[in-house]
C-alpha cells in the first residue's frame, strides 16, 4: 500500500532543489509587488494634504488600481500560459516598476487616479500567474508550503516596507524630490531590476530547467498525474469557457473576496489607524512606520509556522474558514480597545490569521481546475477576490469621513470575512472529513 504521508508528493530532495530555485526569486518579486501597490498607504500620511484629498478620494485612488487589475487579470494569465512565465513575468515586472516610479510625478489627484489605474493594468497577472506556475511544478501537498513562503511576502512587505518607506519620506532627497514622491520614485526601481533577473533566471517550467534530470521530470509528471486522477475534476483541462462559468469557481472567488478585504484594510489603512492613536497624538513618520510594522512581523512568523503545520495534514475548508473567523473577530474588536498596545496586539493576531488563510485557500481551486482551465479559473478567482480592493478602500474612506473613525469600516471588513468563511465551508466536500495527520490531499 502507498504511504499516505508521501502519496501525491515529490521526493524531499527534489522538492528542496525546486524550492531553492524558485522561492527566493518569487518571494522577492512579490515583496516588490506588494510594496509598489501598497506604499501609497504610507504616502497618504502626507500626500493627501499636499494633493488636497480627503479620505474618500484617497480610497478612490486605491480602488482604481484594482479596477485596472481586475479588467486585465484573466487576459494576462492566458498570455502567460501562451508565452511562458519567463517572458510574461519580465514584462509585468518592468512595466509596473516604471509606472510605479512615474507615479511620483503626479501633479494632482486626477493624475493620481490615472496613474493608479495604469499601475493595476500593468501589474495584473503576477499573483495568479505565480499560483498557476506552481501547479506546473508540484502537487497540492507541496504547494501548501510553497504558497506559505509566497504568502509570507505580503506581511514581510508590511514589516519591512512600513519603516523603510516612512524613513525615506522623512530623510531622503532624490534630485531635489523629497517626501512621498521620493519614496514612490525609489521603490519602483527594484521591480525593474527583478524583471531583468527573471528574464535570465526563471524557467518556463520543469521542461526548461537544466538542473533537472529526466528522472526528476518524470517524478514531477507522475505526482501531478496522480493528483489529477485522484481529484474530482469538474472542468475539462482545456475548457476556458467552462472554467469561467463554473459556479464553484465563482464561489471560490467570493471566498477570496473575504480574505482580500482584510488584507486591503490592513495594508492601505493601518498607517492611518496608527496615526489616530491616543486621540491623534503626534507621532513622527518613522514612529508610525515602526508601529505599523509590528502586526506584519508577527504575521511573517505565523505564516511560516502555519505552512509547516498544514503541510502535514489533510487540507480542507476549516483551515481557511477558521483563520478567517479569527481575523474577523480581531478587526471588529481591535479599534474599540482603549490601549494602543492592546489594539496593536489584537491586530497582530488578526493580521496573522488573515495571511494564514491564503496558503490553504489556494489548494481548493486545484481540485477542480487543471491546465489552461486552471490559468483562466485562477485568474477569475483572483479577479473576484481583488475586486474587494475596488470596493473596500472607497467604502473605508467614506465611512472614515462620515463617522470620524475607522471602527464601523473595520466591522464591515469583518462581515465580508465571515461570509467568505461560510462559503468556504459550503464549497468544500473535504469539510465532512476529519483532518488526519500525515495524510496527503486527495
Amino acid at each position: 500500500m502507498p504511504n499516505p504521508a508521501t502519496e501525491n508528493a515529490l521526493p524531499p530532495d527534489l522538492m528542496k532543489r525546486i524550492v531553492w530555485r524558485l522561492a527566493p526569486l518569487m518571494v522577492l518579486m512579490y515583496v516588490a509587488n506588494q510594496l509598489d501597490r501598497a506604499n501609497v498607504g504610507y504616502a497618504s500620511l502626507t500626500m493627501n494634504a499636499e494633493l488636497g484629498m480627503n479620505a474618500a478620494q484617497y480610497g478612490l485612488s486605491a480602488s482604481l488600481f484594482f479596477l485596472g487589475y481586475i479588467l486585465c487579470e484573466v487576459p494576462s494569465n492566458l498570455c502567460m500560459h501562451r508565452y511562458g512565465a519567463r517572458r510574461w513575468m519580465t514584462r509585468i515586472l518592468v512595466s509596473w516598476g516604471i509606472m510605479s516610479s512615474l507615479t511620483s510625478l503626479v501633479p494632482d489627484v486626477h493624475w493620481l487616479y490615472a496613474a493608479r489605474f495604469m499601475l493595476g493594468v500593468l501589474e495584473a497577472g503576477l499573483y495568479p500567474g505565480m499560483v498557476y506556475y506552481l501547479t506546473l511544478w508540484m502537487p497540492a501537498r507541496n504547494r501548501v508550503w510553497m504558497m506559505s513562503l509566497f504568502t509570507m511576502s505580503i506581511p514581510l512587505t508590511g514589516m519591512l516596507g512600513a519603516p523603510v518607506s516612512t524613513w525615506i519620506m522623512q530623510h531622503v532627497s532624490v534630485f531635489g524630490v523629497t517626501g512621498w514622491r521620493a519614496m514612490l520614485m525609489l521603490e519602483g526601481l527594484p521591480a525593474v531590476v527583478l524583471g531583468a533577473v527573471a528574464w535570465f533566471y526563471l524557467p518556463d517550467g520543469p521542461h526548461a530547467w537544466r538542473g533537472l534530470s529526466d528522472a526528476d521530470r518524470q517524478a514531477i509528471r507522475t505526482a501531478l498525474s496522480q493528483e489529477q486522477q485522484g481529484a474530482a475534476t469538474t472542468v475539462q483541462p482545456h475548457n476556458v469557457r467552462a472554467a469561467l462559468t463554473n459556479p464553484k469557481v465563482w464561489g471560490l472567488g467570493f471566498v477570496y473576496f473575504g480574505i482580500n478585504s482584510g488584507i486591503i484594510g490592513l495594508l492601505y489603512f493601518l498607517p492611518q489607524v496608527v496615526k489616530t492613536f491616543n486621540g491623534g497624538a503626534h507621532y513622527s513618520l518613522t514612529q508610525i512606520g515602526l508601529i505599523t510594522s509590528a502586526p506584519f512581523a508577527v504575521a511573517v512568523v505565523s505564516v511560516i509556522v502555519w505552512g509547516r503545520i498544514v503541510s502535514r495534514t489533510r487540507v480542507h475548508a476549516l483551515y481557511v474558514a477558521g483563520p478567517l473567523l479569527v481575523c474577523a473577530a480581531a478587526l471588529a474588536s481591535a479599534l474599540y480597545l482603549g490601549s494602543p498596545l492592546v489594539t496593536v496586539a489584537v491586530l497582530a493576531v488578526g493580521t496573522s490569521a488573515c495571511f494564514c488563510s491564503i496558503s490553504t485557500f489556494w489548494q481548493m481551486p486545484s481540485r477542480i481546475l487543471t491546465d489552461r482551465a486552471a490559468a483562466a479559473g485562477i485568474a477569475l478567482i483572483t479577479s473576484i477576490g481583488v475586486s474587494s480592493g475596488f470596493f473596500m478602500p472607497y467604502l473605508i474612506g467614506w465611512v472614515r469621513d462620515e463617522t470620524g473613525s475607522f471602527q464601523l469600516a473595520f466591522i464591515g471588513i469583518a462581515v465580508a470575512m465571515i461570509i467568505g468563511a461560510a462559503l468556504a465551508l459550503m464549497l468544500d466536500p473535504e469539510r465532512r472529513r476529519a483532518p488526519v495527520a500525515g495524510m496527503a490531499l486527495k
